[in-house]
Order: structure tokens, then sequence, then C-alpha cells
């Protein structure tokens, strides 16, 4: 999949011709799109995580997280490659009104500021596209780790109220609790 950004990033044309601005618009729109791409790649595996995870169906579960981790490399490769076009793009127009930022980080819509106002408003109708798709995945990312801590919060509970015996500490050779792990048990009565 890493190659496959890759190929992807390649496939953006260069920056390195006479219209400067106009290559590192239709770069950054190529990026973006396929930024938005990949995001829409994670939200659909991150649905189907979802739904594995709340009916309990186990069988491809590794392979899915395999697959988002892959998209999220690949998303990881073409934010970067967006934040050095982005960088060598102010790096050399660079205004003191620019320059005078805290962070001293480029900001995306200084560079869109200098565009045509059609290409502006597609462009930065784009990014904030991206911005909220990311939003929505790490929302649902928080929502679904909550579901599971909740999860492990009740099986642990039931676990020691069930098995008392098990509230033997064990402790690490640097002195942190170890979790310890659940043994098998009879239980004569249905839960």
């Amino acid at each position: 999949m890493e190659a496959e950004a890759k190929v992807m990033v390649q496939d953006i044309p260069d920056t390195d011709t006479d219209s400067k601005e106009v290559m590192a618009n239709e770069r950054n729109v190529l990026i973006l799109q396929l930024q938005n791409e990949v995001l829409e790649k994670i939200s659909a595996i991150q649905a189907s995580v979802r739904h594995a995870v709340i009916n309990r169906e186990w069988t491809d579960f590794e392979s899915l997280l395999s697959t988002m981790n892959q998209y999220g490399d690949q998303f990881q490769v073409l934010e970067a490659e967006r934040a050095a076009l982005l960088s060598d793009f102010l790096e050399g127009d660079a205004s003191p009104s620019e320059t005078d930022h805290t962070d001293n980080k480029p900001s995306f819509y200084s560079l869109v500021s200098r565009l045509p106002e059609q290409d502006r408003n597609g462009l930065t109708e784009m990014y904030r596209n991206l911005k909220l798709r990311a939003l929505k995945i790490r929302l649902a990312n928080e929502s679904l780790v909550v579901y599971l801590n909740e999860a492990k919060t009740i099986v642990n509970n039931f676990l020691e109220a069930a098995c008392p015996e098990r509230k033997t500490q064990f402790y690490s050779r640097w002195g942190t609790k170890v979790e310890t792990d659940a043994r098998s048990m009879m239980v004569n009565q249905s839960l």
C-alpha cells in the first residue's frame, strides 16, 4: 500500500515549471483529491471495524485494521507532500506578514489567497471537506475507543465479582501493576 501511495504522489506533476503558481495549484488540487479519496476509504473501513466490534465478528478484524493502517500511512505520505509543496511555494514568495507567525507554520490559506477567485473557492472547499472528513473519522475513532474501554471495564468488574480470588495483584520488575489474564472458570448457573 505504501508503494501505491508513492506512485500516487509521483503521478502528480512537479512544480519546477515556468508557472509555479499554476502548477502548485494543480498539484494541491490533486493531492487534496487523493487525500479525500483515502479518507473516504478509511471511513468505509472504519464503519466495517465498528460493525465487527459491536457484532463480535472477528474473522476479518485484523485484515480490516491492517488495511486501515495502510491507508493511514498513505494519507501521511500525501500530507507530507502537500506540506512540502506549501512550504516550497511560500519559501520563495514570503511577505513580512506571513513570516511573523508565532508558530512559523505555513498557512494553506496564504497560498490560496494568491489564486484567482474561481480556483480559490474550489480549493478551499476541498480543504474544508478534507478537514471535516478527518474530524468525523477522529470522532468515530474516539467513540469506538470509549465503547471498548467501557466493555473492558464491565467485563473486568463482572470477572472480579464472579471470581474474587483473581484479585491478586502482580507487578513488573519496574514496579508497575500488570493486568492478570482471565483464568478459566466454571459457572454452574446461567448468567
